[in-house]
């Protein structure tokens, strides 16, 4: 019998760490959620039954197999939640036959499902690739998941928990199309190549080895305003002229029903699809491939 494989598509993530708004204040500030790394090393630490979170319709989740890396400029964790749903085991029936038999599994049983992601954390952001599966955890599942033993960690040094863990959508596909349908847009990066800094438009100095690749700069909305035709114009400069000064865009705002969403075109040519063998016997994906895949994206970035 030869091999099966199948596509796996990715969906790209931020994490995000949105503190409670005071009185004085008239916006919620937020930052990367940087604490992942500590989060990840107390969960890794723990039994694999304290792992476990409790989802809806009976199904709960673990993480499971989590590998740290790190490069000069970034570190990666990569791993899979399983998940299952219990309490739940249905005589099974055979496709070619149409016989049934009774389930072997016992309640407390159910089959696993596993998820694989990579978080990456630079100085700058914390970016995380999650595997599309269906039947295993969302993005959301996630992200409670890390709440969850967020606030328990917390607790545990007696710490208070004044912020919220959320995340945004990184859209990859139909840039401009995308953009020209958000509601509002509060802040456009734009990175620009150093070696404009040198150029006859600002001429500031030819002395820039020791700059980094890409200078950015951010444009924020005053308070309730939008700045969407900027980034468009922005956009527009990039993708329309021979003028290569500005690198790439990235764009924060919100769509119709007020979601967070980042655009950035950087991703206009990464992978979205992973492509890794299937076990004909468990019809499970293989792991080893799908790690590497994730890898090879957050490395791309």
């Amino acid at each position: 019998m030869g091999k099966k494989n199948k596509d796996v598509k990715v969906s790209f993530h931020t994490l995000i760490q949105k503190h409670f708004k005071k009185e004085n204040e008239d916006n919620e500030k937020m930052n990367p959620f940087f604490g992942i790394l500590d989060l990840i090393n107390e969960i890794n630490a723990l039994s694999k039954v304290k792992r476990f979170y409790n989802l809806k319709d009976n199904k709960f989740c673990f993480m499971d197999s989590i590998e740290t890396t790190e490069t000069a400029n970034y570190k990666l964790v990569t791993g899979f939640i399983k998940s299952a749903r219990n309490e739940f085991r249905p005589n099974l029936i055979d496709k070619k036959t149409g016989n049934e038999r009774k389930n072997p599994k016992t309640l407390n049983e159910g089959d696993v499902e596993k998820t694989h992601f990579c978080i990456r954390v630079d100085d700058s952001e914390v970016m995380f690739f999650l595997q599309s599966n269906y039947y295993g955890i969302s993005v959301l599942n996630f992200v409670n998941y890390l709440k969850e033993f967020e606030r328990n960690r917390l607790k545990k040094i007696n710490s208070p928990m004044d912020y919220s863990l959320t995340y945004s959508e990184i859209m990859r596909n139909n840039f401009l199309t995308v953009l020209e349908k958000m509601n509002r847009v509060k802040t456009a990066e734009l990175f620009i190549d150093k070696q404009f800094l040198a150029s006859d438009a600002l001429n500031i100095s030819n002395r820039i080895v020791s700059i980094q690749k890409e200078i950015k700069v951010v444009v924020n909305a005053n308070k309730f305003e939008n700045i969407k035709e900027f980034a468009i114009d922005s956009f527009n400069k990039i993708s329309g002229t021979k003028d290569k000064s500005i690198v790439k865009i990235r764009v924060i705002g919100n769509d119709n029903e007020n979601n967070d969403v980042i655009l950035d075109t950087s991703f206009f040519n990464m992978i979205e699809f992973i492509n890794v063998d299937l076990n004909l016997d468990t019809g499970e994906i293989n792991t080893a491939q799908m790690i590497t895949g994730l890898k090879k994206i957050a490395n791309s970035y």
